[in-house]
């Protein structure tokens, strides 16, 4: 099983909503060592036939990293999640909440390992602290956190489809979306965006 069960996004209250705004603000005034990308590992069978491999896999392969599936001209798109690790050892992660009545993009302090994703998933890990959206902003103090909640639907409770993390001259969007035909931005509930 790769993913868990898992509610970091979907709030039944504002006390809720609450709740992961103060969680998220944990990462306000670190500064950002590291990010990585957690999606399918779409090439694992095609690299390695003849080995049995399981488990988290981590992309070093210079050839793997010539055409990444996640990478899009405006946009990344990430199957499973997002992991940000700052200078001082934190960690905390992005992850979709289920499709359906409790849907939405969370941000946890906590490793995305064995706790968005299964920690023995087949799952390729992708370190993309220098790749385009995340290398002006490694080594660089987060400013401000946003959780763009809002009401859900006719029904109660409230749902997050998209974060904001600022730095001191950029900022960057993960959301709930995913790459259509031609690297068209498509609405997804089970993948993030990244720009």
């Amino acid at each position: 099983m790769t993913g868990l069960m898992r509610t970091w996004s979907w709030a039944a209250s504002m006390a809720d909503v609450e709740e992961r705004r103060r969680h998220a603000q944990l990462m306000v005034g670190a500064v950002l060592a590291s990010v990585s990308y957690m999606t399918i590992d779409y090439e694992r069978l095609e690299r390695f036939p003849e080995l049995e491999l399981t488990g988290p896999r981590k992309i070093t392969d210079p050839a793997e990293w010539a055409d990444p599936q996640w990478l899009c001209p405006g946009f990344d798109t990430v199957d499973y999640g997002i992991e940000l690790v700052m200078t001082d050892g934190r960690i905390s992660s992005s992850t979709w909440d289920p499709p359906g009545d409790i849907e939405g993009i969370g941000l946890r302090a906590v490793p995305l390992l064995g706790t968005g994703v299964a920690a023995d998933a087949d799952v390729a890990i992708w370190d993309v602290s220098g790749q385009r959206r995340w290398r002006d902003r490694c080594a660089h103090e987060i400013m401000g956190v946003e959780l763009n909640y809002s009401p859900w639907g006719t029904g109660s409770g409230f749902w997050c489809p998209a974060v904001n993390i600022h730095f001191k001259n950029s900022s960057v969007e993960l959301m709930l979306g995913e790459s259509g035909p031609e690297c068209v931005l498509v609405p997804s509930a089970d993948n993030i965006i990244v720009r």
